[in-house]
C-alpha cells in the first residue's frame, strides 16, 4: 500500500504531532508498505528518504512553530509522482486544505486524525473563549465533511467529535500514537545513570516532558511545585525536559519561587535518549489541559513511571487514578496535597542504592507498565493498515454505487 501522511509540523521540531507521525511511519513501513511525509522546510531539518519539504512562509510563528505554505505546487507535482491509496492528514488548516483538494481531484480517501484542541490553543493566545471555540467548531463541522474518515487519539477524544462536530459515529476509529519497543525494555542502570547525573541517587525524583509553552500550564505546575515543597519539607528533585518560547521565563519564575534546589530545567532531548529519563523517575507531572492524548503519559508508563496529572480530557483516557496514577483538579493546594502522598509512597533509596519497597507504589508502577504494553508501536500500525483497507474498501463502494446510479439515469431526448 502507498499511504501520504501529511502535516503542518514535523522533526526537528519537538511535539506530539510529529512524534505520532515519525511512528506511524515507522510503524507501517515495518510491515512492509511505502509511506510519504509531506512535511514543511526546516532551517536545521535533516535529509530523509521518506519525508518531502514543501515550502515554508514563516521561519517562527504562534509558539515557535513555522507557518507553511500549503499552495506550494511541487506538492502536487510529487503527489503525482506516486499512485497513492491514502492520505492520511493530521491537520484540518493549511495543509488539511491542500489534502481535501487532491483527495477529491484524484478521488483519494481522505483520512484525518484529531490531534489537537484548537480551541484551546487559541484561547491560551488571546484570551477570547467563546468566539473562537464558536468558530473553531464550525470550521471543523465543514472540513470533517469532505474525509473520509475520522481518527481520535482516546474514546474521550472520539466522543467529543461526535457530540460536538456531528461526525457520524460509523465514520470515526481511535488510533493512539505508538510507543517505540525501545521504551519498554530500557535497564534499571540506564535509569539510576540519570538520577546520578541529576544528584537524585537518595531522593524522589519526578520528571515532566513537555514544550515550555503557555498552553501546557507549565507555571501552575511550577506553583504546585513550590506548595509541594512546603509541605513535604524533605528533599526531591524535578526534572524539565523541553524547551520552548516560555523556558526563559518559566525558569525565572521557578527561581522566584524557591525551586532552585529543586527544579532543574534539562532543554531538549532527543526522542532516542528519552526513555532512560522516564525509566530513572519515581513519578510524572503533568499539568496540560491541552492534550488529545499525552504521548509522553504513555511513554512514562512504558517506563513503568506512573502519572500524576491535572484532570483533562483525554488524559483521563489514560490515567485510571490510584491504579496507574494519580488525578487532581487544577487547584494548586489539591495537586501539592497529592503529590506529597505520592512522594511519601516512593521507596526509599539507601546509600547502597538499595530500596525498601512500598507495596502501594509497586503495584501503581506495574499498573503503569501494564497499560503502556497496550499501545506499542507494531500493534498501532497494525490497525491503522485495518482501517485503511476498510476504508478505501467503503470509498470504492460508493464511488461504484455513484457511477451505477449515473448509468441508470433516464438520457434527454
Amino acid at each position: 500500500m502507498k499511504i501520504a501522511l501529511m502535516t503542518n509540523n514535523y522533526k526537528p521540531m519537538m511535539g506530539g504531532v510529529p512524534i505520532s507521525i515519525e511512528r506511524l511511519a515507522k510503524g507501517l513501513e515495518d510491515l512492509g508498505h511505502q509511506v510519504t511525509i509531506f512535511a514543511p522546510t526546516y532551517r536545521e531539518q535533516q535529509q530523509e528518504d521518506n519525508v518531502f519539504r514543501y515550502s515554508t512562509c514563516l521561519n517562527r510563528f504562534v509558539g515557535g512553530i513555522v507557518l507553511p505554505n500549503p499552495f506550494d505546487r511541487r506538492i502536487e507535482e510529487e503527489f503525482k509522482k506516486n499512485t497513492y491509496d491514502i492520505i492520511h492528514v493530521h491537520h484540518p488548516m493549511l495543509i488539511g486544505r491542500t489534502a481535501v483538494y487532491l483527495s477529491r481531484k484524484y478521488h483519494i480517501p481522505l483520512a484525518f486524525t484529531y490531534h489537537t484542541r484548537y480551541e484551546q490553543y487559541l484561547r491560551c493566545y488571546t484570551g477570547n473563549i467563546m468566539r473562537y471555540d464558536s468558530f473553531m467548531i464550525a470550521y471543523l463541522h465543514t472540513f470533517l465533511k469532505h474525509c473520509d474518515f475520522v481518527f481520535a487519539p482516546t474514546a474521550g477524544m472520539r466522543q467529543y467529535l461526535v457530540n460536538r462536530c456531528n461526525v457520524d459515529y460509523e465514520r470515526t476509529g481511535i488510533l493512539p500514537t505508538g510507543i517505540e519497543q525501545g521504551n519498554y525494555t530500557v535497564s534499571e542502570a540506564r535509569g539510576d545513570e540519570i538520577r546520578r547525573r541529576y544528584g537524585a541517587e537518595n531522593m524522589p525524583m519526578l520528571l515532566t516532558v513537555s514544550r515550555m509553552a503557555h498552553e501546557k500550564n507549565v507555571s501552575f505546575l511550577l506553583e504546585s511545585l513550590a506548595r509541594t515543597k512546603e509541605l513535604y519539607q524533605k528533599p526531591f528533585r524535578v526534572l524539565m525536559v523541553g524547551d520552548g518560547p516560555d523556558r526563559e521565563e518559566l525558569s525565572k519564575r521557578s527561581i522566584s519561587l524557591g525551586l532552585e534546589d529543586v527544579v532543574t530545567f534539562v532543554g531538549t532531548v532527543p526522542n532516542d535518549e528519552i526513555a532512560p529519563y522516564f525509566k530513572g523517575a519515581d513519578g510524572f507531572v503533568f499539568a496540560s489541559k491541552t492534550e488529545t492524548q499525552g504521548i509522553v503519559i504513555l511513554e512514562a508508563f512504558a517506563g513503568a513511571t506512573p502519572v500524576i496529572a491535572v484532570k483533562a480530557t483525554g488524559v483521563e483516557d489514560l490515567v485510571e487514578d490510584g491504579v496507574n496514577g494519580i488525578l487532581t483538579g487544577e487547584n494548586t493546594e489539591e495537586y501539592a496535597e497529592k503529590l506529597v502522598q505520592f512522594l511519601r509512597s516512593v521507596p526509599e533509596r539507601t546509600v547502597e542504592g538499595e530500596e525498601r519497597k512500598n507495596p502501594m507504589f509497586q503495584a501503581m508502577a506495574e499498573n503503569a507498565f501494564r497499560t503502556g504494553m497496550q499501545y506499542r508501536e507494531e500493534m498501532v500500525a497494525f490497525n491503522a493498515l485495518h482501517y485503511y483497507n476498510s476504508i478505501i474498501e467503503q470509498k470504492r463502494a460508493v464511488e461504484g454505487q455513484r457511477k451505477r446510479t449515473i448509468h441508470l439515469l433516464p438520457r434527454r431526448v
